[in-house]
């Protein structure tokens, strides 16, 4: 069964690609496939927390994704769903938000001002403890460029990475905003690519450096923060099989290929 969204209630979320179409319709987001298969992405994604100590030895969280085919504009589209996260009175402030508030200053511009990456990843992890009194923001953020790591997600620029406001209190934000994952985005990765070539092009962001660097840096000076089994390319062949029901049988196969691949080929970097 499909379900209507109406045009004129649609939120416009940006990211650095453009923008992506998002509803809330009965305590539910909707976000609606824009340039490939980002809602596999972020379904596949939490599927692979499920089996991670996220929610088991960390007092972090992480969104679970749903597929679903929706009513768009008169037409039938692929998207995915997640239940609305934020609790009465509580709101979503992005790390740019969060820094113009409080320091009257561009984030970009500051970490642009220091010298190196290292320098950059601990003063956004320090001083975003500081200013939310989130002691374990740097391990939050471990955490979540580990997560990246694992599933290539190109796209954590600084205004998804978020945390949860409520009066004058913060809390963490679950993990969420993996749809640019598993080379989704087939306008920068074009199907015929084959899948390790476009796993090892691929730029970590905020700091655009690799995904390793990225995560050895944060690890040295806060620890390892997912565990996670070590999948077979059997098992996440079943994983991901019937999530490919919702996109042309044309597409499957590929589909299949670049997922398993980047499971196979990043997973032991995180071990």
């Amino acid at each position: 069964m499909s379900i209507t969204l109406i045009s004129n209630e649609k939120i416009a979320e940006t990211s650095s690609r453009g923008n992506q179409e998002k509803w809330l319709d009965n305590g539910k987001w909707y976000k609606v496939d824009q340039f490939g298969y980002e809602a596999l992405a972020e379904v596949f994604t939490s599927l692979l927390l499920e089996h991670s100590n996220i929610e088991k030895d960390t007092p972090f969280t992480f969104v679970r994704y749903n597929m679903e085919q929706v009513v768009v504009h008169g037409r039938q589209r692929t998207a995915c769903s997640s239940p609305n996260f934020l609790p009465q009175n509580t709101s979503i402030i992005t790390i740019s938000q969060l820094f113009k508030q409080h320091l009257g200053s561009s984030l970009s511009s500051k970490l642009t001002s220091l010298s190196s990456d290292k320098q950059r990843m601990l003063y956004l992890a320090e001083a975003t403890a500081d200013i939310t009194g989130l002691n374990l923001f740097p391990q939050y953020l471990t955490l979540l460029f580990e997560v990246d790591s694992l599933v290539v997600n190109d796209d954590r620029h600084l205004n998804n990475i978020a945390v949860l406001a409520h009066d004058t209190s913060f809390d963490y934000c679950p993990i969420f905003d993996q749809g640019a994952a598993l080379l989704s985005n087939t306008r920068y990765c074009p199907m015929e690519i084959e899948p390790r070539s476009l796993i090892n092009s691929q730029i970590a962001r905020p700091f655009n450096t690799t995904f390793n660097r990225q995560v050895i840096t944060m690890r040295t000076q806060f620890g390892k923060q997912l565990c996670l089994p070590t999948f077979t390319k059997k098992y996440l062949q079943e994983l991901v099989e019937p999530l490919l029901a919702y996109y042309p049988a044309r597409d499957r196969s590929y589909i299949m290929d670049r997922v398993v691949a980047t499971i196979c080929l990043r997973q032991p970097h995180l071990h």
